[in-house]
Formats: C-alpha cells, structure tokens, sequence
C-alpha cells in the first residue's frame, strides 16, 4: 500500500508542478523553493489519493490469494469470506484515520503556506513573466502582449491587454506605456497604464464604447492564481473545519455553498479510504489468475466512477442544484451499497454475470485483433 501511495503521490504533485510551470521555472526559483512547493502540496493531494491507494493495496492483496489459489484453501478449510472482514477493516480504519487527521489538522495549514508560498514566488518571478513581443494568458481571463519591458523599473512601452473577468463583457486596451506596482497590503499587482484607448464590448454589441483615456490602473490580485478566497484573506482550502462552519453560518449571510461542500469534502474523501477499500476486497477475489489485469482496471475504473460523481456532484451542488451534503457524500452512499452488494455476493458463492461479461468482451477483443492482424497479413 505504501508503493502504491508514493506511486499515486507522485503523479499528482508532477502534475500539480506543471500546472504552475510559469512560477517555479524561472531564473528566480531555487530548488529549495521547488522542494518547499512539493511539501506544501503534498497533504491536499494525499487527500486524494488515499481512497485509490487503499483501494489498490486491498484489491492487490486478494488478486495475490487468489492467484495462489489460497482462497481456494481457505474455503477448503471452512474459512468463509466473511471472516476476512475483521483484517480488512482493521486496515482499512488505520488508513481512514490518518486520512482524518491529515484533512482536519494538516491539510489547512499546508494548503495556506503553500498559497503564501506560490504568492511569494508570483512576485519575485514577476520580471521573468513579463516577455517581450509574447502573448501572456498565465492568469485565467486575462491576456497581456508587451512590446518592451524593462525588468530593472517594470516600465512597459506598447500595452495591449484583453480582460474578460466580469461576465458578459469584454474590454480590450491598447496603450503607449504602462508601470508596474506591487501593492503588499492588498496583495496585488496594479499596472498603472497611460495614454491608450478602452474597448468595451458587451455581449448586445449595439452597446459598445470607445474610451480614450490618460492615465487607467488595473489591478490583479495574487489570489487569482490561486482560486477565489474570502474576506479574511483565506481561500476555501486553507480554512480548518470550525472556520469553515464559522463562514458558512455566519450571521445576516446566506450559507455559502462552496465552504459547504468544502467543510463536507474533508469528512467524505477520508471515509471514502474505508468504503472503496472494501469494494477492493471482493473484486480482487472475483478474477482468476489468468484475469488479473481485468480485475486491476475494473478497480480504476470503480475509482474513476467514484471520482466522476464526485465532480458531477460537485457542479450540481455549486450551481444549488441539490445540497451540499448530498452533492458530496452521494459517492460514498453508492460505494457502499456496490460494498455490501459484492461482500454477501462472495460470502454466498454466486457467480459474477461482471466477470463472465469482462471475459467475453475481452475474447472478442482478441478475435477481432487477429482478425485485423491477419487481414493485414494477407493484404501485405
């Protein structure tokens, strides 16, 4: 199980540097900053990739009895299937209660020094960011295109900037130069532009205007990098759970759905490390051993599954389509019945009509290969 989480781990932070590419690869970043960035993020992706590391190593212990034929033995001997449940939920629960603590105590504390962390390198990268005679789209709804920069003063001679951050309008402005200020209280970056033009497109194009101007200021705020955070400074992620109750039922305000799901989130992913565990043990013991790899991929594929609800429930409960609590917690309910289903299936000894149906759509998968394989020859 251990392998199997720095395995996870690792492509997820891979992937998570990459996304931040434009920050960490410049001349300004050390490799001490590139491994502080790594362990900043590496509890909020644990997070996530627990359930799929605890349901792995389950399903990988049970593929290896069955392909020993030991299960076999230990039906031969009087052990039913059920009496493997003690030993996986003891597993299991160790995995769940790390899972817990990492969520409640770790994950806000690491998720805000990492956010000041990427803040801190968004400002010293700023000269390395700002090129020459190259559209810039590093910060989601904006474009900028410079036509020269000076890195020692952050002067810029030729502005061309394309903002679409409020809904349904588009400005576009072209000037003669601009000067770059970082303002530390409020945590953004101005451009203070001069001498240009405004373009304000509206979705009824009747409505657009021309403005001239001589001096305009367009602020970005760090936190757009980052995602959306609230009035204390703090987004969603770095928040411990009571500051998130806090928030969502403070006084005079609506419940905010985001912190909802977030609050809900910390306490679903980690129970979900227990029940996708228990559907692992099952389904490593349904395949054979010459159906092993089948049994591997019908495991992602259940991990997929669970994670593509997930997100669907996400956008529907954002959208206030259902309630938070259902939004997140809807995976686990049906992880669980899948878990109950495929335990008393394996305690009862039925069939599996999955198994015998992977197995057929793997065979005509072969045939049609060969087929194809030998059509080719023949052609040749």
């Amino acid at each position: 199980m251990s392998v199997s989480l720095i395995g996870v781990s690792f492509v997820l932070v891979t992937g998570r540097l990459l996304q931040l590419a434009g920050y960490l690869f410049t001349s300004s970043v050390t490799l001490v900053d590139l491994l502080e960035v790594m362990a900043f993020a590496m509890p909020k992706l644990i997070l996530y990739a627990l359930p799929l590391v605890s349901m792995m190593g389950v399903m990988l212990a049970f593929v290896r009895l069955n392909s020993d034929n030991e299960l076999v033995a230990f039906r031969a001997a009087g052990v039913s299937f059920a009496q493997f449940l003690p030993s996986v939920l003891f597993v299991l629960c160790l995995t769940t209660v790390s899972s817990f603590y990492n969520a409640i105590f770790i994950v806000p504390h690491a998720t805000h020094a990492f956010e000041l962390k990427i803040k801190s390198l968004g400002q010293a990268s700023l000269p390395a960011l700002l090129k020459e005679n190259t559209f810039i789209d590093m910060i989601p709804k904006l474009v900028f295109f410079f036509h020269s920069v000076n890195p020692s003063d952050l002067s810029i001679q030729g502005v061309f900037l394309q903002d679409q951050r409020q809904a349904g309008v588009r400005l576009t402005i072209v000037a003669e130069d601009a000067q770059i200020l970082y303002q530390a209280q409020q945590n953004q970056v101005v451009f203070h532009i001069r001498n240009g033009v405004i373009t304000r497109v509206p979705e009824n194009i009747k409505d657009a205007q021309v403005i001239s101007f001589s001096e305009y200021d367009v602020a970005i705020s760090l936190d757009e990098l980052l995602g959306s955070s609230d009035e204390s400074g703090k987004s969603k992620s770095s928040m411990t759970l009571s500051e998130l109750l806090e928030k969502i039922h403070e006084a005079g305000r609506k419940p905010n759905t985001r912190l909802a799901m977030e609050f809900h989130q910390r306490l679903a992913l980690p129970v979900g490390c227990l029940l996708l565990g228990l559907v692992g043990a099952p389904l490593g013991a349904i395949f054979r051993q010459r159906n092993r790899m089948t049994g591997i991929a019908l495991g992602l594929s259940v991990y997929l599954v669970y994670y593509v609800i997930l997100s669907g429930g996400k956008g529907f409960g954002k959208n206030a389509l259902i309630g938070s609590s259902i939004a997140v917690w809807m995976p686990n309910v049906l992880t669980l019945a899948v878990a109950v289903y495929l335990w008393v299936k394996m305690q009862r000894e039925t069939p599996f009509r999955i198994e015998t149906a992977w197995t057929r759509l793997a065979a005509s998968l072969r045939e049609k290969l060969k087929e194809m394989r030998s059509g080719r020859g023949r052609n040749r």
